[in-house]
C-alpha cells in the first residue's frame, strides 16, 4: 500500500509540469507532450474525454452512474487505471504491476479521488485462472510476446498487460475504466536525479543496506542522521521492509529512525522521500521543469490521446485543487492471508473474505449515493484458500519467448535484492 505515495507523487508531478509549461505556449506544450508515449486507438477505450468530460461547469445528462454491459459509469467521472510497473529485473523485462491503482477525477462531487489495490489480492483473471492481481499485467504482455505481436517493454506489450489490468478490475469490481497510465519503475529514479538528490534521515543500519543493494556509485556514511541520497539510493531506501529472521536465525530487521520496520517503516521512508521531492520540485526553475517533463514522459505510457491530454490541462490546476480522498482494497479486517497453491508452490495471497461488501463499498466510494443499487454485485468467483491454480509467470528475454520457460511467481524472486522472497514465513528483502 505504501508504494502508491511513491506513484501518485510521480503523477502530480507530471500534472504540474504540464500545467506551470502550459503558460509557456501551446508549441512548447507540444513539445514536451510529444515526449510521452501514446497508445491511440487501442482496444477496450471507451468515449473519449472531452472538455465537456471534465469541465466542472458542465451541466450532466445523467443524474449519476449508470450501469452498462455490467459496469457503472457516469459522464461526470473519469477513471484513469494507474500502473506502476517493476520491469527492472533481468530475467523478468515484462515486469509486473507492482503498484495499481485508480485515479477518479470526480467532477460531479469536486473530488479527486485514489483506489489503491493490494497486490496480493487473489482474484479471478480473465483467461488466466485465478492469481493475484498485480499477475495481470505479466499475463497480457507475455500473451503479446509469445504470440508474436510485440517484444517485452514494447508499447504493444504494455498495452495488452494494461488492457487485461482493466478487464480484471471491471470484471471483479465493477466500475468501468476509462483510460491508463502505465509508469515505468525507473521514472522515479530520474525525478530525483533530476532534482539533484534528496536529504533523508537514516539509522546507520539503513545506510548499509543502502550502501550493499542500491546498486549507486556512491557510499553512504555509516552513521546515524542526515544524508544526501541519489536516485538509485533513495529508491532503495523507500523500498526497505526487512524484518523477521533469515534462515539461520539472525535477526534481519531493519527499523528507521521512528524504530519502526516492514511496512509501517516502510511507508514512513517513502513519505520522506516525497515530502524532500515536492518540496525541491516547489523551488525549480522553468529549466528544471522542463527537464523533468523530457526525462519523465518519456517512461510513462498511456491510451489517453493527445488531444485529450490538450482537453484536460484547462481543467487541471482546478482539478488539483479539489480534496484528495484515498480508499484500499481491500478494507482491514475484510481479508485473510492463507497460503494457496500457484504454479505448484504455496504462495501467501490476500484472499477477500466478504466479496459483496469489498465491491460496494468500493462503488460507494467512486461513485457515492449517485448510483443504482450495487448490493447484488460481488467478486468473479475465484479459488478459495487450499486450492491449486495453474498460475506460472513466464520467464522471457528482451526479445524473444523462452521454450517452456517459466518461474514461480508467487515468491517475487528479484535478483537485484529488493524483491519478496519469504524466509521462514518473514520479509527476507527490502522490496516492495
Amino acid at each position: 500500500m505504501a508504494r502508491k505515495y511513491i506513484i501518485r507523487n510521480v503523477l502530480i508531478l507530471v500534472l504540474s509540469i504540464l500545467v506551470l509549461v502550459a503558460g509557456s505556449g501551446c508549441i512548447y506544450v507540444d513539445s514536451l507532450i510529444g515526449h510521452g508515449n501514446f497508445v491511440d486507438g487501442s482496444e477496450g477505450t471507451s468515449m473519449p474525454i472531452t472538455p465537456s468530460t471534465i469541465d466542472s461547469g458542465t451541466t450532466f445528462n445523467s443524474a449519476g452512474a449508470n450501469q452498462i454491459n455490467g459496469m457503472l459509469k457516469d459522464e461526470a467521472i473519469t477513471n484513469i487505471l494507474v500502473l506502476g510497473i517493476d520491469d527492472y529485473q533481468k530475467d523478468d523485462p515484462i515486469g509486473r504491476s507492482d503498484s495499481m491503482m485508480i485515479i477518479s477525477l470526480d467532477n460531479r462531487h469536486k473530488k479527486l479521488k485514489l483506489t489503491s489495490f493490494m497486490r496480493d489480492i487473489y482474484l479471478a483473471i480473465p483467461d488466466h485462472g485465478s492469481n493475484k492481481i498485480n499477475a495481470a499485467y505479466h499475463f497480457g504482455a507475455y500473451d503479446a510476446v509469445k504470440d508474436g505481436k510485440a517484444k517485452a517493454g514494447d508499447l504493444v506489450s504494455v498495452n495488452a498487460g494494461a488492457q487485461l489490468c482493466i478487464k480484471t478490475v471491471e470484471l471483479n469490481f465493477g466500475m468501468n475504466i476509462d483510460r491508463y497510465v502505465v509508469v515505468k519503475n525507473s521514472a522515479f529514479d530520474d525525478v530525483i536525479g533530476i532534482l539533484g538528490g534528496v536529504d533523508v534521515n537514516l539509522t546507520a543500519k539503513e545506510a548499509a543496506l543502502i550502501n550493499k543493494n542500491s546498486g549507486a556509485g556512491a557510499t553512504l556514511e555509516l552513521k546515524n542522521g542526515v544524508q544526501h541520497l541519489d536516485g538509485a539510493q533513495a529508491h532503495y531506501y523507500g523500498r526497505i521492509r526487512q524484518e523477521g529472521f533469515d534462515q539461520y536465525g539472525n535477526n534481519i530487521t531493519v527499523p528507521n529512525v521512528y524504530g519502526h520496520y516492514g511496512d509501517r517503516g516502510r511507508a514512513e521512508r517513502q513519505r520522506a522521500v516525497v515530502t524532500s521531492l515536492v518540496d525541491k520540485f516547489k523551488v525549480s526553475n522553468l529549466a528544471t521543469i522542463s527537464k523533468l517533463a523530457s526525462g519523465i514522459l518519456p517512461k510513462v505510457i498511456t491510451n489517453f490521446t493527445r488531444n485529450e491530454i490538450y482537453s484536460l490541462l484547462p481543467q487541471s490546476l482546478t482539478m488539483m485543487n479539489y480534496p484528495i480522498k484515498q480508499n484500499q482494497i481491500p478494507a482491514e479486517g475484510n481479508y485473510t492471508t492463507p497460503n494457496i497453491d500457484i504454479g505448484g508452490t504455496p504462495a501467501s495471497v490476500m484472499q477477500i473474505t466478504d466479496n459483496q461488501k469489498v465491491v460496494k463499498d468500493a462503488l460507494t466510494f467512486i461513485y457515492e449515493g449517485d448510483k443504482p443499487d450495487v448490493s447484488h454485485i460481488g467478486l468473479a468467483v475465484s479459488s478459495r484458500a487450499g486450492t491449486s491454480s495453474n498460475g506460472n509467470i513466464n520467464s522471457i528475454d528482451s526479445n524473444s519467448v523462452s521454450s517452456d520457460a517459466s518461474s514461480e511467481y508467487q515468491t517475487d524472486t528479484d535478483t537485484t535484492g529488493t524483491g519478496d522472497s519469504n524466509v521462514n514465513s518473514t520479509e527476507n528483502d527490502s522490496g516492495n
